[in-house]
């Protein structure tokens, strides 16, 4: 068997100091072996829950580039929190493609550096939680149920965050698309979201009539993106074309699944349009906090800003890579640590996108108020959580 932690103690079966340790951790089991004896020791450890917390792109960079002390004693302090199972913070499909869409030759060197800090934890797909998100919402609009949704950690993750860190993490480089293709995708969403600007100043909408709009216009994306696609794929039924067909188009397809057996295709599809322009679907958690902070952005147009538009395309440059990780992934977190502006849109009065799922936000213009939160993480830790720290992890305590 492999030792991975050797202990001071010897082998209580046969004695041995040289050959007895700890195995792994699993399901919260401490395993415990020796290679002289053959001897197996199970030990139980406690259950609990870390404190999740998501660190944007800016936050790691920053920390990785070691230029500002401030982010660079900030990052100590988390991995060192995190080493002692007090926080966790998992990395995404966002920092993935931020990462390598990044021109740079320490690419790699910073991507490392990122899922060294989440100690190997990530969050599931963006379109899978996009998705489980919509599904639940649709359900409970054919039941006529809430239309509030509740938020689960279970969907956010396809591991248990809040369990003991085994000694080892398995990593997979990820399959990505074409990066300049990517590239130019992104530059182009923002061309186009910043074209809109001089229509959007002639506005006197309302923040609530703007959320509305946004989550409007984001259904009727969703829906012509599955008739491009299914228009496209019927006439020849080519598999490929349908694989290659863009993620969002899946969405609508799959509601479309629901009582296929029971309910003809023309029903299926008007029922689906209901539901995209229903308080359902502007409830969804994801569309909800982003249509929320596109509102903010219509406002802060509305009064003035971003006139000159080449400027505003660099400032507003990773705006839906910033939406998307407050969005999407900030709903199953306690905290997350962001770029200031994002902190100041998800605060704005009218907003307060994320107060719902009592997600703390944090930026660097804040570094107090961070530090706070973290000393109070450190005050509610178990009574024994060195006791089995020293059990578990003997080189950190």
């Amino acid at each position: 068997m492999l030792i991975t932690r050797k202990l001071k103690e010897p082998c209580p079966k046969c004695g041995s100091s040289d050959n007895y340790g700890n195995v792994n951790v699993g399901k919260n089991i401490l395993n415990r072996g020796c290679n002289s004896c053959g001897e197996w020791t199970r030990i139980p450890l406690p259950d609990f829950r870390k404190h999740v917390i998501y660190l944007d792109q800016f936050f790691l960079s920053h920390a990785f580039r070691r230029q500002e002390q401030k982010f660079v004693d900030a990052a100590k302090r988390i991995k060192d929190m995190a080493s002692r199972q007090l926080i966790v913070c998992p990395y995404s499909s966002v920092h993935t493609d931020e990462t390598h869409l990044w021109r740079n030759d320490q690419q790699e060197n910073l991507y490392k550096f990122i899922k060294q800090t989440a100690r190997g934890y990530k969050f599931s797909q963006a379109y899978e939680i996009k998705l489980t998100q919509m599904t639940k919402g649709f359900e409970s609009f054919i039941a006529g149920g809430d239309i509030s949704q509740s938020i689960d950690q279970i969907d956010a993750f396809r591991e248990n965050v809040h369990r003991w860190d085994d000694y080892f993490w398995i990593d997979l480089r990820p399959i990505l698309g074409d990066l300049d293709a990517m590239r130019q995708g992104k530059a182009d969403a923002i061309a186009a979201l910043v074209g809109l600007f001089p229509e959007w100043s002639q506005f006197n909408s309302s923040f609530e009539e703007d959320v509305k709009s946004e989550a409007l216009g984001y259904g009727e994306s969703l829906f012509n993106l599955y008739l491009e696609m299914a228009f496209k794929v019927a006439p020849t039924g080519d598999f490929w074309d349908y694989l290659n067909a863009p993620i969002d188009s899946m969405y609508v397809e799959s509601l479309l699944r629901f009582d296929s057996a029971n309910v003809n295709i023309d029903n299926r599809l008007k029922r689906v349009c209901l539901f995209v322009t229903s308080e359902y679907f502007v409830s969804i958690p994801y569309i909800a906090v982003s249509c929320g902070l596109f509102a903010v952005l219509r406002k802060f147009v509305k009064n003035g800003a971003f006139t000159n538009q080449e400027k505003a395309k660099k400032k507003l440059s990773g705006l839906f890579y910033d939406s998307e990780c407050i969005s999407v992934f900030g709903p199953y977190c306690d905290a997350v640590f962001i770029d200031r502006t994002m902190r100041q849109w998800c605060y704005d009065p009218e907003a307060r996108l994320l107060d719902k799922y009592n997600t703390r936000a944090f930026s660097a213009e804040v570094w107090g108020e961070f530090h706070q939160y973290l000393d109070q993480i450190e005050r509610d830790a178990p009574d024994d959580i060195d006791k089995y720290l020293s059990m578990v992890y003997p080189t950190i305590c």
